[in-house]
């Protein structure tokens, strides 16, 4: 093994860095102690240094400082480039062939008449009708996706055979890529799915459905999938607030002859409330942002994030005012998801008092 690693090396410059790298560390920190010690010292040098120049205090902040940059540059950096695609109006990308608009891009989004031309706006229908399906969607899916988790919570909480099995088994959809789930259900419900065959051989249906574009359908299996997919993390948020509640309170009521329906009203749902607001906020924001499985299963209602990701021109050709437009769009949106987010940082706050 030793003749492997000196070939590795051989004709590289790397045992002459390290052995400079440890000399810098010996001779700038002058560690102390036994060999062992002074080597470590010196193989960590540089957080070492850091740590006696910024001090105790400031050494978190040090480390924070890389996350902190990435996070500015993919997070804030996109927001306020997408500020500036509401404010200007163009097909390009870069803000020096772009010009200022001002609220000229929210006028062609919200107005009954289209500025250019004067005439009819068509725009406003669109992103109406795609904030109408939205509302539908997420009046639907949140209460559903937040009971049926409740409810699965409530049973694998309790002592049953293979639980922690059944546990893996409802949160495995969470850990599979959104087109992934898509392209499953879209094989399951398409014209000749499983579902619609198999439908056909019990004799319930004459003729095969398809399932994701019949108006009567469309939003039901949207909202079905969507919840499959990610009811397994929300699951697990509450599973831990049920895990939390002290188990000496369902002992004391248990010797006093408490029912199981009147713990449950009574101890465990109080008890489990300001996690499960929480559950509902963060279940609303994630509604409002559903895109990707519905996009692959190419449903036929138009959600938000899909009216934003086919206005900008992403799929398909990009108009004039698109990009402006689908920016305005997002910043309507990114509202509505701060407002939201504000809700869930109170709703923590109070459950940290509690």
């Amino acid at each position: 093994m030793l003749d492997a690693i000196v070939n590795a090396f051989a004709g590289t410059r790397w045992p002459l860095g390290v052995l400079l790298y440890v000399i810098v560390g010996l001779v700038v920190l002058r560690p102390t102690g036994g060999l062992g010690s002074r080597f470590m010292t010196a193989l960590g040098w540089p957080l070492e240094l850091a740590q006696r120049l910024s001090g105790g205090t400031g050494l978190p902040y040090l480390f924070l400082l890389p996350n902190m940059l990435i996070f500015g540059l993919f997070t804030f950096a996109p927001m306020f480039i997408n500020i500036g695609f509401s404010l200007s109006e163009g097909q390009s990308i870069n803000f020096d062939q772009r010009v200022y608009s001002g609220g000229d891009n929210y006028q062609r989004l919200l107005s009954d008449t289209q500025l250019d031309t004067g005439g009819i706006n068509r725009e406003d229908d669109k992103f109406k009708d795609a904030v109408a399906d939205t509302f539908v969607f997420v009046v639907f899916q949140v209460p559903i996706m937040v009971l049926v988790a409740l409810i699965t919570a409530l049973v694998l909480n309790r002592d049953i055979i293979g639980r922690g099995f059944w546990r893996s088994i409802f949160f495995y959809p969470v850990m599979l890529s959104p087109v992934v789930v898509g392209f499953l259900w879209t094989l399951i419900l398409k014209r000749q799915g499983v579902l619609s065959l198999t439908l056909m051989d019990w004799g319930w249906i004459d003729e095969p459905i398809q399932w994701l574009t019949d108006p009567s359908w469309t939003m039901f299996w949207s909202v079905f999938v969507y919840t499959w997919a990610h009811l397994g993390f929300y699951m697990l948020i509450l599973l831990a607030g049920l895990q939390a509640i002290p188990k000496d309170i369902y002992e004391a009521a248990s010797m006093d002859g408490t029912s199981d329906w009147r713990i449950l009203r009574k101890i465990t749902l109080p008890l489990l409330m300001p996690t499960l607001l929480v559950v509902t906020v963060l279940s609303l924001v994630k509604a409002f942002q559903a895109f990707e499985e519905l996009y692959a299963m190419n449903v036929r209602w138009i959600s938000l994030v899909a009216y934003i990701f086919e206005t900008s021109g992403l799929r398909g050709q990009p108009t004039t005012h698109g990009l402006g437009i689908a920016a305005s769009a997002s910043m309507l949106v990114a509202g509505i998801l701060m407002l939201l987010s504000l809700l869930q940082m109170y709703l923590t706050r109070g459950k940290d008092k509690t």
